[in-house]
């Protein structure tokens, strides 16, 4: 894809959906995932999906080669960040081909612009809106705030539907499902959506105890999540939503919490996250809130 030399054009802008777009302004996804190579080099504008405005910018660095194998997609999990449950769905439909970014930084405010008929990809933003970018250029942004956005599907350039990087037809991955672990029924009681959780921006500070370390889990907040996103006991009492929990360091999943517990029902992912930060008893993490239903858990530096 080619950059046009319409002097009315200000600037291209990318389409991302979350959670992504979320990781890419802080900095923690390098690789957005595409079905064919690009051309397009320099500055572009970062536009959230279905929101009608650019909420930041980064550098279109480079277009690499297709990942060619399962086994290079599981190893490039750092730089793209599609969890590992939904790597094989997304290899198998063709999202194999790194955009390479750099330099992501949000917006102080979004700037909204005219989303033009038929644009899944690309928009070609005008000069009124590259100069309300260009206003905001030295500003700087502590907290990517991404408030909620419609749920809406388009076909992109191969005519395909997809939410960025996966069909959103497809049912809620997760859970650590694996190939050798059934599907496990999410829970028939509805559930009414609390609005009173945590907002973009907002973090917790939990303690890690020894009984942490020993079982692999963290006692989270109930409050600080969705109740859909809370479920029972068993896995037979899986909540009706999950939520995308971002370890840093560590991987991105989906899961949902244990309520009877109040921990994350993803031990394995927990005990990675343990492992590669160094967790002792004493020490805290915090859980970020940083967008809906998207989380990042981290080592509190400054507990102690």
């Amino acid at each position: 894809m080619t950059s046009d030399s319409n002097e009315s054009w200000g600037m291209k802008g990318l389409i991302v959906d979350e959670p992504w777009i979320s990781l890419i302004l802080q900095g923690e996804k390098i690789w957005e995932m595409r079905k064919t190579a690009c051309h397009h080099r320099g500055r572009i504008a970062l536009i959230r999906k279905g929101s009608g405005q650019v909420v930041g910018t980064a550098a279109l660095v480079n277009s690499l080669n297709p990942l060619l194998s399962a086994t290079e997609y599981a190893e490039a999990e750092p730089k793209h960040r599609i969890p590992r449950g939904r790597q094989a769905q997304a290899f198998a439909d063709g999202w194999r081909t790194p955009w390479v970014l750099a330099n992501a930084r949000p917006l102080s405010r979004p700037v909204p612009y005219k989303h033009p008929s038929g644009a899944v990809i690309w928009v070609n933003l005008g000069q009124d809106v590259l100069r309300a970018i260009e206003a905001q250029s030295n500003q700087v942004v502590d907290k990517v705030r991404i408030p909620a956005k419609p749920d809406s599907v388009e076909l992109d350039e191969e005519g395909d539907r997809h939410r960025s990087y996966f069909p959103r037809a497809l049912p809620p991955l997760p859970l650590e499902k694996t190939a050798k672990s059934p599907p496990h029924p999410r829970s028939a009681v509805p559930v009414e959506p609390r609005t009173d959780v945590a907002r973009s921006g907002t973090s917790r500070i939990v303690k890690v105890t020894g009984g942490n370390i020993r079982n692999n889990h963290i006692y989270v907040p109930l409050d600080f999540f969705p109740s859909d996103a809370i479920g029972g006991g068993n896995r037979s009492e899986i909540a009706p939503r999950a939520v995308t929990i971002t370890f840093s360091p560590g991987s991105t999943i989906e899961t949902d919490i244990d309520g009877t517990k109040r921990i994350l029902r993803a031990r394995s992912a927990v005990a990675d996250f343990i492992s590669r930060a160094g967790l002792k008893e004493g020490d805290a993490v915090r859980l970020s809130s940083t967008a809906p239903y998207c989380y990042k858990i981290s080592k509190e530096t400054n507990a102690r």
